[in-house]
């Protein structure tokens, strides 16, 4: 039988360069995305690499879509893997005219991540699968102008490596990806040199590797950086 992962994001960009990363594989791959017609673009693709899929439309930060998308993913036979590409970036001044847009924010990154990891994980904790969470430096660091985004991805980080805490006896992995610049199209490209970037088929192998490894292993956090520069 084929093993099972469900990718939010996987409309584009890393989630659906590991959803084709896993299709090499044979995997059946649940999409999640917001668009149609990319996500059926991601399907064919998958296809196209030799695995099989079905494909999800959800908001993330609606809690009713976040529930159904997970029901949806767990009435497949297993499901082996849960790979969240899926965030918002939010951008801006610390300021009471962001309130709504910061409400957003925390409802598409955390409350999303926490809640659809709550709804699927008794699935992964009978196959004895694997989390993956699409972090990044900002779990870390403190930028200009991303307070918000800084404080939501330190909580993801903090989230994911309790999570692994809990489930690890369980043989559950629990792993966060931390990319630098990847070449993919929502990043800015403005002073950069793309190929210089981290390419998307680069951090799709190391997600494959953290969700075959066998259970006595668990890579729980990855860094990863451009070898070179991308800046001009």
């Amino acid at each position: 039988m084929a093993k099972t992962a469900l990718i939010t994001g996987a409309s584009s960009g890393i989630g659906r360069g590991a959803a084709l990363r896993l299709a090499a594989e044979g995997w059946h791959i649940l999409a999640q995305g917001r668009r149609e017609r990319p996500l059926h673009e991601t399907l064919d693709a998958v296809r196209e690499a030799g695995g099989s899929g079905d494909a999800f439309q959800a908001e993330m930060g609606n809690m009713e879509e976040i529930a159904a998308l997970a029901n949806w993913a767990t009435s497949s036979a297993t499901l082996d893997a849960m790979i969240h590409c899926a965030a918002k970036f939010t951008y801006g001044p610390v300021s009471t005219e962001r309130f709504a847009d910061w409400d957003r924010s925390i409802d598409e990154v955390l409350r999303a991540t926490m809640r659809l990891t709550a709804h699927v994980l008794p699935a992964v904790r009978r196959s004895e699968g694997a989390f993956v969470y699409i972090c990044g430096p900002t779990s870390w660091t403190g930028w200009k102008n991303h307070a918000v985004h800084c404080a939501l991805r330190h909580a993801q980080a903090g989230f994911a490596r309790a999570l692994f805490e809990d489930v690890r006896e369980d043989g559950v992995r629990v792993t966060l990806v931390h990319p630098g610049f990847v070449d993919t199209p929502s990043v800015n490209d403005a002073g950069k040199d793309r190929s210089r970037m981290i390419q998307t088929t680069d951090i799709s192998e190391l997600i494959a590797t953290a969700v075959t490894l066998s259970n006595t292993a668990c890579v729980t956090e990855l860094t990863v950086r451009p070898q070179r520069s991308p800046y001009l």
